[in-house]
This record gives C-alpha cells, structure tokens and sequence, in this order.
C-alpha cells in the first residue's frame, strides 16, 4: 500500500455550483480555499470524494445500448465533468483523471509523473485501492462525532488528544464547553450547549461547527505523531458560525499547526472578501458577478 502524503494541485472544468473551471496549487501544510457560497465547497468535497472512489466507475454508461436508458433512469441530462488531481506518495508522484456524468464515473487515467507508466479504465481503479487516501470530511451527517482520521489507540492517545482540542478551542476563544473523546473515538461536550451543532444554528440545519475541524485537527496531528504520516485532510469550514476575530483565529490557529507538525490540511470555506485577504486565502470567482 502506497500513502498519499500531499495533493499538489487540484483542477476542474466544472462541477455542481462550482460550474466554473477552478484550478489551483496547494501548500504542502495548508491551504484555504474560499467560494462565495459554502454548497460551492460541499461540492468541490464531493467531487475530490469522487476522484478517489473505487466503486463508482461505470464506462458501459456510455455504450450505444445503455446511454438512452442511463439517461432515463440514472443521470438524466447532466453534464459531464472533468478533474484532475496530482498527489505525491512515499514513492511516486500521480496524475489522476477523471470524466463524471452525474455520479458515475465514465473514463479514467492515472499516470506516474516520473515515468511513462499509464493506467487507464479498470486498472486506475484498481490502483486505487492500493493507495491510503486522503480524509474527505463531509457536511455532517450521522458520523459528525466519529474520529475518522485517527481513533485512540489507549489512553495516553486519547488524554493527548483531548488535551490539544481543549487548549485550541481556549485560544481562539470557544469557551462554551469542554471536548470530551471516549475510547471509540466519540467525542463530546460537556456543559448546556451540543458544540457540535452550531451554538448559533438550530441542529437540524446541519452547519458544521468549528469544533469538529479542531477534533479533526487534533486526530491528524495525534496519527502523524504516532505513526510518522498522516494523508492530507480536507475539511469544510462555514466561516458565518463565527464572528470574524474567531475566523481569522482558527485559520491561523490551524495554519500555525499544520506548519509545525507537517500535516496537510486543506480548508474549504466561506469567507467574506476582506477576511480572505487577512488569511491569504485563495479565492473562487465570484458567482455574484456573473449574476444580473
């Protein structure tokens, strides 16, 4: 098994919201990337979950017999989208290419940078598989809670972890309650108020809470600790949860970690123009100017 150690780039021609094609370089520690409207993000997510997916891939979609009824009952008109992704692993650098329609994923290239090997159809995805991909964090759902980058491994793990996430939250300003994490990698708040909806949202609205990108924080530095390695983590973050101090806190906050502990960690938010100059965010056209 290979491990992705960095994405080097991403691009599209287009996808969901994010119609428009997007390119862009990362920073091998973190990177912040900033659409006008936080589903422009849920998207992009979407979409670099898909680039890595080892069950989504269907050419036969395409064939004279099957494009009519594909079109019917599966994909309906959708247009097809393109992306490529390179990554780095222990080993090799990557070129991924991918072609969707709809869900489905229709052609597929993987190519070594550094030699003239090609795999293409089933055989990209079967590479795939041989690789530790990157964590992709949705926007919620019934894993909200769950440690899905690193689960305790005993007690000293899980008090280190505990530890970090609490002393973040306290200096970014979260003081709303403690962060609590069992052995099955659960966590928790202590106190009045579920920090893990929003504390100014109502739960059923789904808005990730800047706590869960601070667990997550603690989970990629606590498995990059032990381990030696941790794959690159995309996260989303809805910058309108917070004011803008404890914005531009967290993302400097996570900057400053990520460059310390040699993780890479890759946000996807919200911002307001003039807080993505303070953060050097990289910034998406806005969809506002195309709008009349």
């Amino acid at each position: 098994m290979e491990t992705i150690r960095e994405i080097v780039s991403l691009s599209h021609g287009g996808h969901g919201l994010m119609w428009y094609p997007f390119s862009i370089e990362l920073d091998m520690n973190n990177t912040t990337i900033s659409a006008e409207y936080y589903q422009e993000i849920v998207d992009l997510w979407s979409l670099v979950s898909s680039m890595f997916s080892t069950n989504n891939h269907s050419p036969e979609l395409l064939s004279k017999e099957n494009s009519k009824l594909s079109k019917r009952f599966l994909v309906g008109h959708t247009k097809k989208s393109t992306c490529c992704i390179k990554f780095r692993t222990d080993k090799h650098e990557y070129s991924l290419e991918r072609c969707f329609t709809g869900l489905y994923s229709t052609e597929s290239k993987l190519q070594k940078t550094d030699s003239t090997v090609v795999y293409r159809g089933e055989d990209v995805i079967q590479m795939l598989s041989k690789f530790h991909k990157p964590v992709i964090i949705d926007d919620g759902g019934m894993f909200t809670n769950s440690s899905l980058i690193f689960k305790p491994l005993d007690n000293y793990s899980r008090t280190c972890m505990e530890s970090l996430a609490n002393v973040w939250t306290r200096m970014i300003g979260l003081n709303d309650s403690i962060l609590k994490l069992d052995y099955d990698g659960k966590w928790s708040t202590s106190g009045d108020v579920d920090a893990f909806n929003s504390r100014r949202y109502s739960a059923r609205t789904r808005v990730p809470s800047p706590l869960r990108m601070i667990t997550n924080l603690a989970q990629a530095v606590m498995k990059k600790r032990t381990y030696g390695y941790c794959s690159p983590v995309f996260s989303p973050f809805n910058i309108s949860i917070l004011n803008d101090f404890e914005a531009i806190a967290m993302i400097d906050l996570v900057k400053n970690v990520c460059r310390e502990e040699g993780v890479q960690f890759i946000i996807g938010t919200n911002a307001k123009t003039d807080i993505n100059s303070m953060i050097g965010a990289l910034q998406t056209p806005r969809l506002s100017d195309y709008e009349y």
